[in-house]
Parts: structure tokens; C-alpha cells; sequence
């Protein structure tokens, strides 16, 4: 009989990514489930053929990831690891694999992988560093974070519909626990590539159609007096090396 996985990958997909292919492999240990987006009937029936799951829906990937919480919870509680991504992040089988298993192996709440020397990035922390299995941290970035299931719970208690992006990597933390010195890494062992603008089939941001996106630094400002929020200092606290892995 067939192990059942207890990892779940999400995304919110358009017409501008090539997910189907980097990310599907014979040997992977979690299912995909995908929102889409966009208005192309073949390239959606062409992620319906390699994903677990696919269904129609306008928003961002958060936006989706709720809708998809609330509608499908029975889905939501086969599983216990969750990885949400961008689609159009540069990751192979066998890293989301790893990213799970390292996941599980360290008792970590949310983590995410490092990002290549060539990526997008926000944070020059996120980069690769060699030789480095993980590094405790404070923050994962949006585009990638790997929760497990009390931490994504605590986050969905949270989060709203008019949230688009900006703002819910630092939710995510709130939630769960600015204290924490142990709970959030960011893999080190794991590269993946967030691409640079011009390196992407069409450069123009699929998330520039979402309602409301030119707005989403206020309303997350907005959402976060309301709860009291403030910006914290992104913080690391220590690193495993890989010659001390457990």
C-alpha cells in the first residue's frame, strides 16, 4: 500500500510560471494543490494534469491559501507540514522534500528555504550562507514559508481577506511568538531562486491585477494598528553548521 504524505504544497498559479515542471517529480513526498488565477483554459488544463487539486479563483496567494482553509478543512487536517509558495520560486523535488523532512527533524514552526546568490531579494540575511544547515531567525520571508500545523492555525485565527502579501510574513511571526529564539530558521542546506523581474516570461506582476494591490502597504498598515502591531527588528540567533547536524 502507498505511504499517504502529510505535506501539503500550495500556491496560487498564473500563466506566468513554469511550476508544473520544477516542482513535480515521481519521487516527491507531499501533494500540490493550486488555486488559479489566470484566464488560459489550456494552461489550466495542463496544471490540472500534474496537481492533486486545482479550482478557479481570482486573489493573491494568501487570499487563496484562506479561501482554500475554509472551504476545504477535511483536506486541510490529513496533513501537518504546509509549504505555500510563489509560483514562479525555483525549487527542486528534491529540496522541497528536504525542506519538509528538515522541517519535521528540527521541530521547527515556520522556516524557509535561503535564497540563491542571483535572486530577488528583500532581506540580505535570506542569502545563502555555505556551509550553514540553518540559522534560528526571527522572520521567513513571504514568498516561502513552511508551517507546521499549530502555527498555521494560529495564523488562519488572524488573518483576513483584505491582507495581500505585505505585511503577513511579520503576522505569521506575531502570531506565534516574537520570543521565540528556536521555532523560525531559515535553511541554509536548501537553495531555492527567486527570479529577477527581467529574467521572467512576462515582467509585468500578475499581482498588479489583484484589487486593491496598489493599497496593500496601507492596509497593512492599518491592520496592524489596529492589532497592535508593531515592526520588529529581523533578528538571527544562531546557526547550525552541517558538520553538527543532528
Amino acid at each position: 500500500m502507498e505511504e499517504k504524505t502529510k505535506n501539503f504544497l500550495f500556491s496560487s498559479v498564473g500563466d506566468n510560471t513554469n511550476f508544473d515542471s520544477i516542482w513535480n517529480g515521481s519521487n516527491m513526498n507531499y501533494d500540490i494543490y493550486v488555486i488559479y488565477y489566470g484566464d488560459n483554459e489550456t494552461n489550466y488544463n495542463r496544471y490540472k494534469s500534474k496537481v492533486k487539486f486545482i479550482e478557479k479563483r481570482q486573489g493573491s496567494k494568501f487570499q487563496n491559501f484562506k479561501y482554500f482553509y475554509e472551504k476545504y478543512i477535511d483536506i486541510i487536517n490529513n496533513y501537518d507540514r504546509f509549504f505555500i509558495l510563489d509560483d514562479d520560486i525555483i525549487i527542486n523535488v528534491n529540496d522541497i522534500n528536504s525542506m519538509f523532512d528538515i522541517s519535521r527533524k528540527y521541530n521547527l514552526d515556520i522556516c524557509g528555504p535561503s535564497f540563491s546568490f542571483d535572486s530577488k531579494l528583500t532581506y540580505t540575511f535570506t542569502r545563502h550562507k555555505r556551509k550553514v544547515l540553518l540559522t534560528y531567525t526571527n522572520f521567513v520571508e513571504v514568498g516561502v514559508p513552511l508551517f507546521n500545523r499549530i502555527a498555521l492555525d494560529k495564523l488562519m485565527e488572524k488573518l483576513t481577506y483584505e491582507l495581500i502579501g505585505w505585511g503577513i510574513d511579520f503576522l505569521y511571526i506575531y502570531c506565534n511568538g516574537l520570543e521565540k529564539k528556536t521555532s523560525y530558521a531559515i535553511i541554509h542546506k536548501i537553495i531555492c531562486k527567486n527570479p529577477r523581474d527581467k529574467e521572467k516570461k512576462n515582467p509585468v506582476r500578475e499581482l498588479n491585477n489583484i484589487k486593491n494591490c496598489d493599497q496593500r502597504g496601507k492596509i497593512w498598515d492599518t491592520f496592524a494598528k489596529k492589532n497592535g502591531m508593531k515592526d520588529f527588528k529581523r533578528l538571527e540567533y544562531q546557526n547550525i553548521y552541517l558538520t553538527d547536524a543532528i
